[in-house]
């Protein structure tokens, strides 16, 4: 007999969606789960990206970038929230309750960076402009280049318009 699907059989389930006219969407990305997810205003989904709302919603904040194989998953019933400019880099999983605004979640919390084999204890706190790097070594951001990273993510977002071909009425329900 065949090994069963790694997808559960939420997989099959469309979730409710409320998605942004103005959001990037690949047709290759992947809504699943039961609960809502609610996608914000210019935000990109690439190919193989993953949202899965099994176990709770899930809610993306406005340009946000959402790489490749990636999988972002609400770990229960309060949910998954990714607010304004966070960019979750390739092959990243994300099962968190809450991403801040103009975190970077490399491979592998507001204005804060994650490097690859980086993980944060469930009920620990990341403070703003902090960088987690190492074997949990850490280091506050002091380059005030806040607002420059803003710019940058809105510029790449405009550049992935003529790249990604988008298909938002295929996630609609």
């Amino acid at each position: 007999m065949a090994p069963k699907s790694r997808l559960s059989e939420a997989a099959l389930i469309k979730p409710p969606t409320t998605l942004s006219s103005t959001i990037l969407i690949s047709e290759g990305a992947q809504l699943i789960g039961t609960h809502p997810i609610h996608i914000g205003d210019h935000t990109v989904l690439h190919p193989r990206c993953r949202l899965n709302s099994t176990l709770g919603p899930i809610t993306i904040g406005d340009y946000c970038i959402l790489n490749e194989r990636t999988l972002l998953a609400a770990t229960d019933e309060k949910g998954l929230i990714v607010e304004d400019y966070v960019v979750v880099e390739m092959n990243a999983v994300v099962e968190a309750r809450r991403i801040g605004e103009g975190s970077v979640v490399e491979v592998g919390v507001k204005n804060c960076k994650f490097t690859p084999l980086t993980s944060i204890d469930d009920a620990e706190m990341v403070e703003d402009d902090t960088v987690v790097y190492g074997y949990g070594e850490r280091r506050k951001d002091m380059s005030g280049s806040k607002e420059a990273r803003k710019k940058l993510v809105e510029k790449q977002i405009d550049g992935l318009r003529a790249l990604i071909q988008s298909n938002r009425s295929k996630f609609l329900s």
